[in-house]
């Protein structure tokens, strides 16, 4: 059994990484309401967000390029070729779908002709603006020019296409849970031995679900990727990994985030329902946070954010079974 759950904060600036589609020539990014604390009760405002289902597409994306660099095949056709859709296998029972499939194992399916389906088991909530700190957005205008085989701009005909977009910078947190414990297992029928993946393919699909991390946190996600990777850096990071579930940790969204996801391990521990804990942080004050108010030996802080996920998942691959 082995649960992880994942929170921090990131500087993004100048994505497009959720847009709404167009109207005429304008590109709007993906605009949502917030509720913020504030020192007098509570605001409300709207502000660009990316949301959980982006995320999920561009993890999934990398778990099956992770999973093809060791030689793995158990991946769909569609899947194969990074198109995570309803799923096109023809099964009627949820363990042939995770066998053949890994993404459908850790992300989840939907059959809708067999009407079987699994539940993802990994996770992620929209990335939002930090509660302090609103993001900031403008429009940039593009434009395409095309030339005839002289290089001249011929005359009288649409050769200019002007299109405008937005594009936005700000301080995001953001978060994500993986119930790993349930890799390889079917939801519906978990405790069935004869129901289980061999313990080497369940580890490799939960390993390479935990070190896919690495891309979204250095800027891989969001559309027109071509023309605007989003500029990150991961500011803060924190993976906690349990042999028993645990809860949520608190989204990076907000400003008392590590303290009060501190204090949530913290009373787990002490009341015992968690006993094999590891904590892995990035980041002076997560660093100085946890391992203020956990036991010693159970945070190790590290100097990079593909340290903290390579050795969260080391433990995921030692622990479960």
């Amino acid at each position: 059994m082995v649960y992880v759950r994942v929170t921090g904060r990131a500087i993004v600036n100048v994505h497009s990484a959720n847009a709404e589609g167009s109207v005429g020539n304008y590109m709007g990014l993906t605009k949502m309401f917030i509720l913020r604390r504030r020192e007098k009760g509570y605001e409300i405002t709207e502000d660009i967000v990316i949301s959980g289902n982006m995320i999920k597409h561009w993890h999934a994306v990398r778990v099956s390029e992770l999973l093809k660099s060791q030689g793995y095949s158990a991946l769909c056709e569609n899947c194969k070729r990074y198109i995570m859709y309803r799923s096109n296998l023809d099964y009627s029972d949820e363990y042939d779908f995770i066998k053949a499939c890994a993404i459908e194992d850790l992300h989840g399916f939907l059959q809708p002709q067999r009407q079987v389906r699994r539940e993802s088991i990994v996770k992620f909530a929209f990335m939002l603006p930090a509660e302090e700190m609103r993001a900031e957005y403008a429009a940039i205008t593009h434009n395409r020019v095309f030339t005839d085989k002289t290089g001249a701009i011929p005359k009288g005909e649409q050769v200019m296409m002007v299109f405008k977009r937005e594009y936005a910078s700000g301080l995001y947190g953001f978060l994500s849970s993986m119930d790993l414990a349930y890799v390889g297992r079917p939801l519906a029928d978990p405790d069935n031995p004869e129901k289980v993946l061999p313990l080497d393919e369940r580890k490799l699909r939960a390993k390479c679900a935990v070190l896919a991390l690495a891309d979204i946190l250095t800027g891989r996600f969001g559309a027109a990727a071509s023309r605007a990777i989003p500029i990150i850096k991961t500011v803060e990071l924190v993976c906690a990994v349990s042999k028993e579930p645990l809860p949520n940790l608190i989204h990076g969204f907000y400003c008392d985030y590590l303290e009060e996801s501190a204090r949530i391990l913290k009373a787990a521990v002490d009341s015992s329902l968690i006993k094999n804990l590891k904590v892995f942080v990035y980041g002076e004050k997560a660093g100085e946070i946890f391992s203020k108010t956990l036991a010693q030996g159970l945070v190790e802080s590290e100097g990079t954010v593909i340290k903290v996920l390579a050795r969260a998942a080391e433990v995921v691959e030692q622990w479960l079974r």
